[in-house]
């Protein structure tokens, strides 16, 4: 499973990509704002140059062309950004203009399996859902990831399944048992993947021996 980190911090991604483990970034330019940032596209370029992979973007708005432009734009500014899309008949719309430009795309805000195929013909190459929201709302996240995996590995679509709204270790388990291709972890929950008592006790034992 690629391990895709989801922040709005660029520092934070540089600690947790010196562990070697980072496949990309998912982040947005209102996220990187929230965080400080007083010129996010900045910031969308250091992630892009910094882990020398995908970073997808999370574009906002509701009309299709915006979103064409939006998703350009973005591709213009490195070519590690991908433009990420709301399951919204205006990002399904931009989405396929898009992808008829030869851009990657990830679709995003995916809750069902009918979701998920829709975004697949719109030629999403990323179909994301969110596993916390699904368990909040008292809906089985394992199920509902089951079937957008399932409804997806047909053989009929190039589309890869992609789990985030990650808020614990066992979701990301969770997610590469059910057969997702990647996960979007926060760094908190990366540093909790890492961190287990026995193994401190082991290097402490090994420390003194």
């Amino acid at each position: 499973m690629k391990l895709y980190i989801d922040t709005g911090s660029v520092a934070e991604t540089e600690e947790l990509a010196s562990w070697g483990v980072l496949a990309g970034a998912r982040t947005s330019r209102a996220r990187l704002t929230a965080a400080g940032a007083a010129d996010p596209d900045a910031e969308v370029v250091r992630l892009c140059d910094l882990l020398d992979a995908t970073v997808t973007v999370l574009l906002d708005g509701d009309d299709p062309a915006a979103l064409v432009s939006q998703g350009l734009a973005l591709d213009e500014l490195h070519e590690h950004a991908v433009p990420a899309l709301p399951c919204t008949a205006a990002g399904l719309a931009a989405a396929s203009a898009l992808e008829e430009q030869e851009l990657a795309v990830e679709v995003t805000h995916v809750f069902s399996a009918a979701q998920a195929l829709l975004a697949a013909e719109a030629g999403a190459a990323l179909v994301s859902t969110a596993l916390t929201p699904l368990e909040e709302a008292a809906i089985d996240p394992g199920e509902t990831l089951q079937a957008i995996v399932e409804a997806l590995h047909t053989g009929e679509t190039t589309a890869q399944v992609l789990a985030g709204g990650i808020a614990t270790p066992q979701q990301v388990v969770l997610a590469a048992r059910l057969g997702a291709e990647s996960a979007a972890v926060p760094a908190e929950v990366l540093r909790q993947m890492l961190d287990h008592p026995l193994t401190a006790a082991a290097v402490e034992r090994s420390r003194t021996r």
